[in-house]
């Protein structure tokens, strides 16, 4: 049966890498020196992500409103497919934990550099119809950002295949499905991140598709600042939702390297898995 996910989850792919950073230089700001220009869904992903952060008593809410559309393993919206999870409602109770633990963390602020180093895997994949970290040349966040300027402590990137909404791609970092070190929520809740680039566009195969960098600090390069290189808005056009795949990987534990598929509260039902 092939799966599809409403209300606040989303069938996406969170491919999240954790890395120390192996460039650390004295005077690195915070922010960068120019503001990149988000589209609308670039910004909605943004301004979530941010509120998520800023109040986690907020999405633990969201996510306790979940728990009559489960039974066991099996989550089924109203008037919708059930849907398979890995560990069903555990995993969501362990993030409204986490949520309800947290303490407020100020807002990640949008990098140039971040945003060109996420734009150009969204132009290689919407043309290849690839998915996963590795670009078309193997190039990973970190060969895709050296471009663009130096980044302090650590970089990650994480990425979502689907047509779905800001929140439901955030509910689903959130409660982590399948990962056993919950890595995707933990970074994107991470007082160590204070800087992230965002980019969406047309993906062949999934509709649309959303990349998320993230850093302690970026500074950008010339190149970054130059007016030939700001990344353009991507039109994005309303599709139906997509079954995707999903990875993890994480430098701190191999168990995030797991591949996992799904949506919110599942990683299941796989189609393909990237490589």
């Amino acid at each position: 049966m092939k799966f599809r996910l409403f209300g606040f989850f989303t069938l996406c792919c969170a491919i999240a890498i954790n890395l120390c950073s192996v460039r650390i230089q004295n005077g690195y700001s915070q922010t960068t020196k120019s503001t990149p220009a988000l589209s609308v869904a670039e910004q909605d992903l943004l301004n979530e992500i941010n509120q998520a952060r800023a109040q986690p008593q907020t999405y633990a809410t969201y996510l306790e409103q979940l728990k009559p559309l489960f039974k066991g393993k099996d989550y089924t919206a109203t008037g919708q497919e059930t849907l398979t999870t890995q560990e069903g409602w555990d995993a969501v109770e362990d993030a409204i934990r986490f949520l309800r633990a947290a303490k407020p963390l100020g807002p990640l602020g949008a990098s140039q550099g971040l945003c060109l180093a996420a734009s150009d895997h969204v132009k290689d994949q919407s043309a290849s119809g690839a998915t996963g970290h590795a670009g078309s040349d193997r190039t990973m966040i970190e060969q895709r950002a050296k471009p663009y300027g130096t980044w302090q402590g650590g970089i990650g990137e994480s990425l979502t295949y689907g047509n779905e909404s800001a929140r439901e791609r955030i509910l689903t970092w959130l409660i982590d499905d399948g990962v056993a070190t919950r890595g995707h929520r933990k970074r994107m809740m991470s007082q160590d991140y204070m800087v992230a680039g965002v980019s969406c566009g047309p993906h062949p195969e999934y509709g649309t598709m959303c990349v998320l960098t993230l850093a302690g600090g970026f500074t950008d390069s010339v190149m970054a600042r130059t007016p030939t290189n700001n990344k353009s808005n991507n039109n994005l056009t309303n599709r139906p939702a997509a079954v995707s795949v999903g990875a993890s990987t994480n430098s701190a534990s191999k168990d995030a390297a797991k591949t996992t598929t799904g949506a919110g509260v599942a990683n299941a039902n796989r189609k393909k898995s990237p490589r």
